[in-house]
């Protein structure tokens, strides 16, 4: 995709910018720096969240490999400033073209990218799905299963589920106000995408018919109960990839729990493949039924 200005408060971006935004973040963070140095240095990166050019520069920024991930890092909060603070004053094209942007950044992390840069990136994803899904943005589920459905590539797995999880827990748990705004649109997407198809229908029998937000029958819970699965049967004990995944997708069950259907929970097999997270020999996996309120405590409801 040719990158297009998004157009916002401020003046013409400063000219070298990259460098200017590397050179103010060496002065941040180096101990040698004075604190007038570094609070001008700080100064300078928060002004320039204002200008016009600024979510073009932050993806930039972001996209570019070669750059130390602190660059990187800032530069994700660009776009998260442009999200949050000025998502209102855009019109469609340029609310499409930062949407666009933070899809591609999700779409190149990889397993060499820190994994504090992978998640500021999935957060991105959530921040701009609480304010355009359900309403201009209709393809989010198709997007996330062609992300999880990449081959090999361990870094989407948890990118999606980090994703869901976050989703989950906002649309369902948190006090965001953007979320309060739109919340009957997001929760009942959020049932439509996780549950089964055949769930859906025999749960709700004379359900209006809405738009279409979902990706296929499975839903997300049949498809993370089958990869979970997959985890638990691989070498969770010596093999890291394989049990950040697992911990993750158990965290992902932890956060639908409370308000899954049952009968959707039950199609999925979710209880009796989460009870084998409990039974690995893995201190790490065990854990997970540990945070939180008590591990067990969603079972009398889906019995």
């Amino acid at each position: 995709m040719a990158a297009q200005p998004v157009n916002g408060a401020g003046g013409a971006p400063v000219p070298e910018m990259h460098l200017r935004v590397r050179q103010a973040l060496e002065v941040v963070h180096s101990s040698y720096s004075t604190n007038d140095a570094r609070r001008e240095a700080q100064n300078f990166l928060e002004e320039f969240k204002a200008f016009k050019e600024a979510p073009l520069e932050g993806y930039n920024l972001a996209a570019d490999k070669s750059q130390p991930p602190v660059v990187r890092h800032y530069a994700l909060s660009i776009l998260e400033h442009a999200i949050k603070h000025k998502w209102m004053s855009y019109g469609p094209d340029e609310a499409a073209y930062l949407r666009r942007w933070v899809l591609e950044l999700c779409q190149a992390v990889s397993k060499d990218d820190p994994s504090y840069l992978r998640n500021k990136t999935a957060q991105l994803w959530v921040d701009v799905a609480k304010r355009s899904w359900v309403a201009e943005w209709m393809d989010m589920d198709t997007l996330l299963v062609q992300l999880w459905q990449i081959e090999d590539s361990a870094a989407h797995k948890e990118l999606v589920m980090f994703v869901l999880e976050t989703l989950s827990d906002e649309v369902f748990n948190g006090d965001d106000p953007i979320v309060a705004m739109r919340e009957g649109a997001l929760s009942k997407a959020c049932v439509e995408i996780f549950t089964p198809s055949a769930v859906l229908a025999e749960a709700f029998p004379k359900r209006q018919p809405g738009p279409e937000v979902r990706y296929g029958d499975e839903g997300w819970l049949v498809r993370i109960s089958r990869f979970l699965e997959q985890c638990l049967g691989a070498d969770v004990q010596n093999n890291e990839p394989v049990r950040i995944c697992a911990i993750k997708a158990l965290q992902v069950f932890y956060s639908l729990m409370p308000w899954a259907i049952p009968k959707a929970v039950a199609a999925a097999s979710c209880v009796p493949i989460m009870l084998r997270g409990l039974a690995t020999p893995n201190l790490a996996v065990q854990k997970v039924w540990c945070i939180g309120s008590h591990p067990f405590d969603f079972l009398p409801r889906l019995t």
